[in-house]
């Protein structure tokens, strides 16, 4: 975080402008805390698709594979967030991002040609705001107000923003009570968002946030507007002995559908319900985690998150977006166990080995599925990490006529925050 004051040139400029009974710009902005983000990636995905009468893909490698003749993808993402006292109660928060992903000449084929803007290096996008709210803080209710444009922050979002307002209160202590209403979402800026109309409806919900050291818990609620109630748990438990530290966590979320959304989807959506366990701990310099996740029906589609993984326990890179899988709405009966293995060097260098497997049934055969993960990440500085990771992922259909899925996918990112 850093601090920033107008110069005595801005200053001058600043009481030039100002007008009779006007707050100066100096006295307007002083104290605005700056911080934010600077990220690249690098990724690269090879998919062997199977055969195309299931998959709906041609057999063979598809167009932007890591090989020479394909494409790679390069990711851009910066944040700058301002964060102003204008009063004694309220403040403004305002985040322009910059987020691009460019595509390399070896991109070929017919996924080219429906995204021909899109090839080569851009230099025209420019920062657009991603958020910006008024936040109004009462010390002696401790209660704070939020409106405007701001991150979702559910359980059942990863990094989503919607148009809405927040309440929160922590009159007691260890304690988070919230209300939220968000009326829109970016969803056409974010590619993460479902396939169901859940992302074109009003959200309305509320929250309990416990944290009592070593005990942890989290309660939700939502109602999607004609579409669905939503509501959700998250419980945990931290326990040591002498330098080893282990913690028990566990997950249910569940919805219950409207009629009028069954309905539109001619009763091929079901409730979801989702559950996972896992077992975590750091042993001196070694980590590991295992648990279980199991959700879906195998003969009707059912939803668990509204954008991306949104937080809930689900290890991996790619197995939880494949073919039957889809948290964010699919049709198949999952479950998956976990494990994973890391050591870190001197406290920097973290090396770490991953494993999910398990199936999702159909109706009339499984999709038998396994992703394995290497992964490495050196922290060069407490702010300025490099990571990267390889994902391996085998999707067996049992079906006659339909090959096995492979997907290999690479990442690296450099990320400075400050």
């Amino acid at each position: 975080m850093k601090l920033v004051k107008l110069s005595l040139v801005a200053a001058l400029a600043a009481g030039a402008f100002s007008a009779a009974n006007a707050v100066s710009l100096e006295e307007a902005i002083k104290d605005v805390d700056v911080s934010g983000m600077m990220r690249y990636r690098f990724q690269s995905d090879r998919l062997d698709a199977g055969t195309k009468p299931y998959t709906g893909f041609d057999a063979g490698v598809q167009e932007k594979g890591y090989n020479s003749s394909k494409n790679n993808e390069h990711k851009f993402k910066a944040q700058l967030n301002f964060k102003a006292a204008l009063d004694d109660n309220f403040k403004a928060f305002v985040q322009f991002q910059y987020n691009t992903t460019e595509y390399g000449y070896g991109r070929t084929g017919s996924e080219a040609n429906d995204n021909l803007k899109k090839s080569g290096t851009n230099t025209h996008d420019t920062f657009a705001v991603n958020q910006a709210y008024l936040e109004y803080t009462n010390e002696a209710y401790a209660t704070n107000v939020i409106f405007g444009k701001m991150e979702v922050g559910s359980i059942w979002t990863d990094d989503a923003v919607g148009t809405g307002a927040k309440v929160l209160n922590n009159s007691i202590e260890g304690l988070t009570f919230a209300g939220y209403w968000f009326d829109s979402f970016n969803d056409e800026d974010d590619g993460d968002f479902g396939p169901t109309k859940l992302n074109k409806s009003s959200l309305y919900g509320a929250a309990v946030l416990g944290d009592f050291d070593p005990f942890a818990f989290q309660l939700w609620a939502a109602y999607s507007a004609n579409n669905a109630f939503l509501y959700a748990v998250d419980a945990s438990y931290k326990f040591a002995f002498n330098d080893m530290n282990f913690k028990i966590q566990g997950q249910y979320l569940g919805n219950s559908l409207d009629s009028d959304f069954e309905k539109f989807y001619n009763n091929a959506v079901d409730n979801g319900n989702f559950y996972a366990a896992k077992f975590s701990g750091d042993i001196s310099a070694f980590d590991f985690q295992a648990g279980v996740v199991g959700y879906g029906e195998k003969d009707k589609m059912t939803v668990v998150t509204l954008e991306d993984l949104g937080k809930v326990i689900a290890p991996g890179q790619q197995i939880f977006y494949s073919t039957g899988s889809d948290l964010r709405g699919s049709t198949g009966e999952n479950f998956f166990y976990f494990a994973g293995l890391g050591y870190t060097f001197a406290e920097t260098l973290r090396v770490g080995f991953d494993y999910i497997g398990g199936k999702s049934e159909q109706v009339g055969h499984d999709i038998d599925k396994y992703e394995m993960v290497g992964s490495v990440s050196y922290a060069y500085s407490p702010k300025l990490t490099f990571s990267g990771f390889y994902s391996y992922l085998n999707e067996d259909f049992n079906k006659a006529g339909v090959d096995d899925a492979d997907d290999q996918f690479i990442r690296l990112e450099a990320l400075y925050k400050f």
